[in-house]
């Protein structure tokens, strides 16, 4: 028997599995992304549905309640997407750093070769 709150998640997940499909015809996620959420996705989708199915599992691994499997499988997996993003950012990080140095280069270069031809030894929008 369905109840409400398995229609309200199903409502969602089905709306995460649109996003994620738009996003892929979007070529916004790769192939790969796009399978990692779908079977994410599906495999939320199935123990919404089959709630029993958390039980079975975890008492393969040992842990008594199918609960405390999904808990522990979503806190993993959360610690893992944000080391994902942490690294991400800390590359695009890096990345800025090198264009705004390339950029702060390319603009001095052409103030410091006006300097030698004039002569002078302090930059010329100085005010005495």
């Amino acid at each position: 028997m369905i109840i409400i709150a398995q229609i309200l998640l199903l409502s969602l997940v089905a709306l995460a599995l649109g996003l994620v499909i738009l996003r892929y015809r979007q070529r916004k996620i790769d192939a790969f992304g796009f399978f990692l959420w779908m079977a994410l996705w599906g495999g939320a989708a199935t123990v919404i549905v089959f709630p029993d199915s958390t039980l079975v599992v975890a008492h393969l691994f040992g842990i008594g309640r199918g609960v405390d499997l999904v808990l522990y499988v979503s806190i993993i997996l959360i610690l893992y997407l944000l080391f994902r993003v942490y690294v991400r950012l800390e590359q695009l990080d890096r990345e800025i750093t090198q264009v705004v140095r390339a950029l702060a280069l390319r603009e001095e270069g052409p103030v410091h070769s006006r300097e030698k031809q004039d002569g002078a030894s302090e930059p010329s929008d100085r005010r005495p």
